[in-house]
């Protein structure tokens, strides 16, 4: 008896794992009012400017190429433009790295300029190989024909590009007008874009940089820009990059999306960004910008920034908007934003502790000052009180604080 009712039991229990267990529905974080900022622990709103300042120096320090934490691979690629060099480079401005690459670029590119039909100029992508000697002597040959190649003898450096990554075709979009060398006159001219298309930066034999972009064209290129985009790039290894970037885009019908990370790391030392955005709603005659209208429902921006002692983290949530629309028309009414109506749910925190928070609909209240927001809940600390206002208060607060003039 005993021994059936131990299998019985077990049989049970084995059952009763098989069940299906029930999904829990996720909770969606903008109905979760943000915890306010404590006085003591929270910053301070007027020790902002001064937290903005320190996060600077600790920036600056860190991409500093003198930093004797400095990457080695970086530290040997920035070496490279330094004075002297083909490509001189401020060393106390790294951030002059990928616009000394792009003036040069520029400085050697043979793009053609195609008449089509009789008033048309096309504005072709660089092709050929450029070779500038130890005497700073340039030379072209035509190959390839789908990339653009620039060497630098003295510094032992080359730039392939290559346009057409897997045979992909390239597109031509308005670009003003240019000079038409053939009739002395300006004409409109188109440039050509790459949809999908790679760089690398190679020193000696070790790839140094590099980058892919693809794109998505859409119907609405010339309008309102692509319907989908992405962009990578890295410096200093392809493995464990110490510097990289990280962007996409995409605009459907019914959600716009952006994203961005940006890493930047020493041999101790690290400093990133990091900010996502999703918008939902819908788009009206995107390829007419005269009467293209978007209408958004709701959005969630989330972003965190760091570096060393000192982290941001924003998060924005918008629901149910409504009476909201991105036109020309709407734009440039009295009072735009009179009868938008909606919930916010937003928090700013420092160093994992709450800095400011923002809960509540939208809608205008029981006041007539036709500005919406005034039942929004927004507390942060000030001179060691907690502050509780409204969206329109906070505002005129915060900036009499930051602009006070």
């Amino acid at each position: 008896m005993k021994r059936t009712l131990a299998v019985l039991t077990v049989f049970s229990l084995l059952l009763a794992a098989c069940r299906p267990q029930p999904v829990p529905t996720p909770i969606d974080p903008a109905t979760v009012e943000p915890v306010a900022p404590v006085v003591g622990q929270a910053l301070e709103v007027q020790q902002i400017p001064g937290t903005v300042e320190s996060a600077a120096k600790q920036l600056n320090a860190l991409l500093d190429p003198n930093n004797p934490d400095i990457d080695p691979d970086l530290k040997a690629l920035l070496a490279v433009f330094g004075p002297g060099s083909a490509m001189p480079l401020d060393l106390k401005q790294p951030t002059q790295l990928g616009r000394s690459l792009v003036q040069n670029f520029a400085a050697h590119a043979r793009g053609q300029l195609q008449v089509q039909g009789v008033t048309t100029l096309k504005q072709t992508l660089p092709t050929g190989t450029t070779t500038v000697d130890r005497t700073g002597r340039s030379t072209y040959q035509s190959t390839p024909a789908d990339g653009y190649v620039i060497i630098f003898e003295a510094q032992n450096l080359r730039v392939d590009v290559k346009w057409k990554v897997g045979g992909a075709a390239t597109v031509f979009v308005p670009a003003g007008m240019a000079y038409n060398p053939s009739t002395g006159q300006w004409s409109p001219a188109e440039q050509e874009l790459p949809t999908n298309a790679s760089a690398t930066l190679t020193r000696g034999t070790q790839a140094a940089a590099g980058a892919t972009f693809t794109m998505t064209p859409g119907e609405c290129l010339s309008a309102l820009g692509p319907t989908a985009l992405s962009f990578n790039a890295w410096a200093g290894r392809a493995v464990n990059s110490p510097a990289a970037l990280k962007l996409n885009y995409a605009w459907t019908d019914a959600n716009i999306s952006l994203s961005g990370d940006a890493l930047y790391t020493t041999t101790k030392q690290k400093a990133s960004l990091s900010a996502k955005l999703d918008v939902r709603g819908t788009t009206v005659n995107r390829c007419t910008p005269a009467t293209f209208a978007f209408r958004p429902t709701r959005a969630d921006l989330t972003a965190s920034a760091e570096v060393p002692s000192h982290k941001l983290d924003l998060a924005l949530y918008l629901r149910d908007l409504s009476n909201l629309e991105f036109s020309a028309d709407a734009l440039n009414a009295q009072n735009p934003l009179a009868k938008v109506g909606g919930t916010v749910n937003g928090r700013l925190s420092f160093n994992g502790r709450s800095l400011l928070t923002a809960f509540g609909p939208l809608a205008d209240g029981a006041d007539t000052n036709l500005q919406p927001g005034d039942q929004v809940k927004v507390k942060y600390v000030q001179d060691g009180k907690l502050v509780e206002t409204d969206l329109p208060g906070a505002l005129d607060g915060l900036g009499t604080l930051f602009l006070p003039y």
